[in-house]
Protein backbone atom coordinates (compact mmCIF):
# COMPACT_ATOMS: atom_id res chain seq x y z
CA UNK A 1 0.00 0.00 0.00
CA UNK A 2 1.35 3.46 -0.85
CA UNK A 3 2.05 5.79 2.03
CA UNK A 4 -0.76 8.26 2.70
CA UNK A 5 0.10 11.96 2.90
CA UNK A 6 -2.26 14.56 4.36
CA UNK A 7 -1.73 17.97 2.73
CA UNK A 8 -3.12 20.80 4.88
CA UNK A 9 -3.12 24.18 3.13
CA UNK A 10 -5.88 26.72 2.53
CA UNK A 11 -4.56 27.64 -0.92
CA UNK A 12 -6.13 25.46 -3.62
CA UNK A 13 -3.36 26.10 -6.15
CA UNK A 14 -0.68 25.05 -3.65
CA UNK A 15 -2.58 21.88 -2.76
CA UNK A 16 -2.97 21.03 -6.44
CA UNK A 17 0.77 21.47 -7.08
CA UNK A 18 1.76 19.37 -4.05
CA UNK A 19 -0.86 16.73 -4.87
CA UNK A 20 0.51 16.29 -8.40
CA UNK A 21 4.10 15.95 -7.17
CA UNK A 22 3.23 13.46 -4.43
CA UNK A 23 1.03 11.31 -6.66
CA UNK A 24 3.85 11.22 -9.22
CA UNK A 25 6.07 10.04 -6.37
CA UNK A 26 3.74 7.12 -5.70
CA UNK A 27 1.91 8.49 -2.65
CA UNK A 28 -1.76 8.43 -1.76
CA UNK A 29 -2.85 12.01 -1.05
CA UNK A 30 -5.59 13.40 1.19
CA UNK A 31 -6.30 17.13 1.28
CA UNK A 32 -7.58 19.53 3.94
CA UNK A 33 -7.85 23.32 3.80
CA UNK A 34 -8.65 24.06 7.46
CA UNK A 35 -7.51 22.89 10.87
CA UNK A 36 -10.92 21.31 11.50
CA UNK A 37 -10.73 19.34 8.27
CA UNK A 38 -7.19 18.25 9.12
CA UNK A 39 -8.23 16.88 12.52
CA UNK A 40 -11.09 14.96 10.95
CA UNK A 41 -8.82 13.58 8.20
CA UNK A 42 -6.22 12.37 10.70
CA UNK A 43 -8.84 10.31 12.50
CA UNK A 44 -10.67 9.02 9.43
CA UNK A 45 -7.78 8.46 6.98
CA UNK A 46 -4.88 7.73 9.39
CA UNK A 47 -2.15 9.36 7.25
CA UNK A 48 1.51 8.44 7.57
CA UNK A 49 2.76 12.01 7.11
CA UNK A 50 1.07 15.39 7.40
CA UNK A 51 2.28 18.47 5.51
CA UNK A 52 0.98 21.27 7.70
CA UNK A 53 0.92 24.91 6.61
CA UNK A 54 1.89 27.29 9.37
CA UNK A 55 -1.01 29.69 8.71
CA UNK A 56 -4.59 28.43 8.34
CA UNK A 57 -7.87 30.35 8.39
CA UNK A 58 -9.09 28.68 11.58
CA UNK A 59 -5.89 27.99 13.46
CA UNK A 60 -2.16 28.41 13.89
CA UNK A 61 -0.04 25.56 12.56
CA UNK A 62 2.11 25.41 15.69
CA UNK A 63 -0.92 25.01 17.95
CA UNK A 64 -2.42 22.43 15.60
CA UNK A 65 0.82 20.47 15.68
CA UNK A 66 0.86 20.58 19.48
CA UNK A 67 -2.74 19.35 19.62
CA UNK A 68 -2.07 16.50 17.18
CA UNK A 69 0.83 15.36 19.33
CA UNK A 70 -1.59 14.72 22.22
CA UNK A 71 -3.15 11.79 20.36
CA UNK A 72 -1.01 10.86 17.34
CA UNK A 73 2.63 10.12 16.47
CA UNK A 74 2.27 10.61 12.72
CA UNK A 75 5.19 12.39 11.09
CA UNK A 76 4.62 16.12 10.64
CA UNK A 77 6.41 18.43 8.21
CA UNK A 78 5.67 22.10 8.75
CA UNK A 79 5.29 24.22 5.61
CA UNK A 80 5.97 27.92 6.04
CA UNK A 81 6.52 31.01 3.95
CA UNK A 82 8.03 32.82 6.93
CA UNK A 83 11.77 33.35 7.00
CA UNK A 84 11.98 34.00 10.74
CA UNK A 85 13.96 31.19 12.37
CA UNK A 86 11.89 31.60 15.55
CA UNK A 87 8.73 30.48 13.71
CA UNK A 88 10.43 27.37 12.38
CA UNK A 89 11.85 26.41 15.75
CA UNK A 90 8.43 26.91 17.36
CA UNK A 91 7.01 24.24 15.04
CA UNK A 92 9.77 21.80 15.93
CA UNK A 93 9.29 22.54 19.60
CA UNK A 94 5.57 21.72 19.20
CA UNK A 95 6.44 18.27 17.88
CA UNK A 96 7.05 18.64 14.14
CA UNK A 97 9.68 16.34 12.64
CA UNK A 98 10.87 18.68 9.90
CA UNK A 99 10.00 21.85 8.02
CA UNK A 100 10.16 23.13 4.45
CA UNK A 101 9.89 26.74 3.28
CA UNK A 102 7.90 28.29 0.45
CA UNK A 103 8.31 28.50 -2.46
CA UNK A 104 8.38 24.72 -2.34
CA UNK A 105 10.90 22.64 -4.28
CA UNK A 106 8.88 19.55 -5.11
CA UNK A 107 11.90 17.28 -5.50
CA UNK A 108 13.19 18.22 -2.06
CA UNK A 109 9.73 17.80 -0.53
CA UNK A 110 9.31 14.29 -1.92
CA UNK A 111 12.84 13.37 -0.77
CA UNK A 112 12.16 14.57 2.79
CA UNK A 113 8.92 12.60 2.96
CA UNK A 114 10.65 9.45 1.75
CA UNK A 115 13.41 9.96 4.31
CA UNK A 116 10.85 10.18 7.13
CA UNK A 117 9.06 7.07 5.89
CA UNK A 118 12.32 5.11 5.69
CA UNK A 119 13.02 5.95 9.31
CA UNK A 120 9.55 4.80 10.33
CA UNK A 121 9.92 1.56 8.38
CA UNK A 122 13.34 0.79 9.83
CA UNK A 123 12.03 1.36 13.33
CA UNK A 124 9.06 -0.94 12.71
CA UNK A 125 11.13 -3.74 11.16
CA UNK A 126 14.02 -3.70 13.58
CA UNK A 127 12.80 -2.49 16.95
CA UNK A 128 15.91 -2.30 19.13
CA UNK A 129 15.95 -3.55 22.70
CA UNK A 130 16.64 -1.37 25.69
CA UNK A 131 20.02 0.33 25.37
CA UNK A 132 21.64 0.76 28.80
CA UNK A 133 23.85 3.81 29.08
CA UNK A 134 25.30 4.78 32.44
CA UNK A 135 22.43 5.42 34.85
CA UNK A 136 19.82 5.59 32.09
CA UNK A 137 18.26 3.21 29.60
CA UNK A 138 16.81 3.99 26.18
CA UNK A 139 13.57 2.15 25.48
CA UNK A 140 13.54 2.58 21.71
CA UNK A 141 10.38 0.54 21.20
CA UNK A 142 8.37 2.90 23.39
CA UNK A 143 10.41 6.03 22.52
CA UNK A 144 11.34 6.98 26.06
CA UNK A 145 14.38 7.50 28.23
CA UNK A 146 14.27 5.65 31.54
CA UNK A 147 16.03 7.87 34.06
CA UNK A 148 16.78 7.12 37.73
CA UNK A 149 13.83 9.17 38.97
CA UNK A 150 11.40 9.14 36.04
CA UNK A 151 10.65 8.04 32.50
CA UNK A 152 10.74 10.72 29.81
CA UNK A 153 8.71 10.40 26.60
CA UNK A 154 10.59 11.20 23.39
CA UNK A 155 9.51 11.85 19.83
CA UNK A 156 10.73 9.47 17.14
CA UNK A 157 13.39 11.91 15.96
CA UNK A 158 14.54 12.59 19.52
CA UNK A 159 14.92 8.87 20.16
CA UNK A 160 16.87 8.43 16.92
CA UNK A 161 19.26 11.17 18.04
CA UNK A 162 19.76 9.66 21.48
CA UNK A 163 20.18 6.15 20.07
CA UNK A 164 22.79 7.36 17.56
CA UNK A 165 24.77 9.07 20.32
CA UNK A 166 24.47 6.08 22.67
CA UNK A 167 25.61 3.65 19.97
CA UNK A 168 28.62 5.84 19.17
CA UNK A 169 29.52 5.47 22.87
CA UNK A 170 32.68 7.45 23.62
CA UNK A 171 33.10 8.71 20.04
CA UNK A 172 31.61 12.19 19.67
CA UNK A 173 29.60 12.94 16.53
CA UNK A 174 29.65 16.16 14.56
CA UNK A 175 26.33 17.78 13.67
CA UNK A 176 26.72 16.59 10.07
CA UNK A 177 27.46 13.02 11.16
CA UNK A 178 24.46 13.00 13.47
CA UNK A 179 22.21 14.43 10.74
CA UNK A 180 23.35 11.69 8.35
CA UNK A 181 22.58 8.96 10.90
CA UNK A 182 19.15 10.31 11.80
CA UNK A 183 17.79 11.58 8.47
CA UNK A 184 20.04 9.91 5.90
CA UNK A 185 23.14 11.16 4.09
CA UNK A 186 22.67 14.73 2.93
CA UNK A 187 19.07 14.94 4.15
CA UNK A 188 19.44 16.52 7.57
CA UNK A 189 19.46 20.20 8.50
CA UNK A 190 21.74 21.36 11.34
CA UNK A 191 19.17 23.98 12.35
CA UNK A 192 16.50 21.30 12.71
CA UNK A 193 18.97 19.13 14.63
CA UNK A 194 19.81 21.98 17.03
CA UNK A 195 16.12 22.52 17.76
CA UNK A 196 15.65 18.85 18.61
CA UNK A 197 18.77 18.88 20.80
CA UNK A 198 17.37 21.85 22.71
CA UNK A 199 14.08 20.00 23.24
CA UNK A 200 15.91 16.90 24.52
CA UNK A 201 17.96 18.97 26.96
CA UNK A 202 14.83 20.60 28.36
CA UNK A 203 13.45 17.13 28.99
CA UNK A 204 16.47 15.44 30.57
CA UNK A 205 18.74 18.13 32.05
CA UNK A 206 18.33 19.74 35.46
CA UNK A 207 19.81 22.91 33.95
CA UNK A 208 19.47 22.88 30.13
CA UNK A 209 21.81 25.87 29.81
CA UNK A 210 24.57 23.83 31.51
CA UNK A 211 23.94 20.27 30.27
CA UNK A 212 25.62 17.29 31.89
CA UNK A 213 24.11 14.43 29.89
CA UNK A 214 23.92 15.76 26.33
CA UNK A 215 26.97 17.94 25.84
CA UNK A 216 28.70 19.76 23.02
CA UNK A 217 32.50 19.57 22.94
CA UNK A 218 34.68 22.62 22.38
CA UNK A 219 35.03 21.56 18.76
CA UNK A 220 31.26 21.42 18.30
CA UNK A 221 30.91 17.63 18.38
CA UNK A 222 28.09 16.06 20.37
CA UNK A 223 28.33 13.40 23.05
CA UNK A 224 25.95 11.58 25.39
CA UNK A 225 27.64 11.35 28.79
CA UNK A 226 27.53 8.43 31.21
CA UNK A 227 26.62 9.53 34.71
Amino acid sequence: MPARILVVDDDAATRKMINAALESGGFDVVEAETAAEAMAAIKSHEPDVMLLDLVLPDGDGVEICREVRTFSNLSIIMVTGRRDLTDRLAGLDAGADDYVTKPLAMGELVARIKSLLRRIQMGAQEPPPHIPFGDISLDCRESRMCMPDRDVEMSGIEMSILRSLAESDTTPLTADQLCDRVWGVGRGDPIVLEAHLANIRHKIEENPSRPRRLVTDHGGALRLMRL
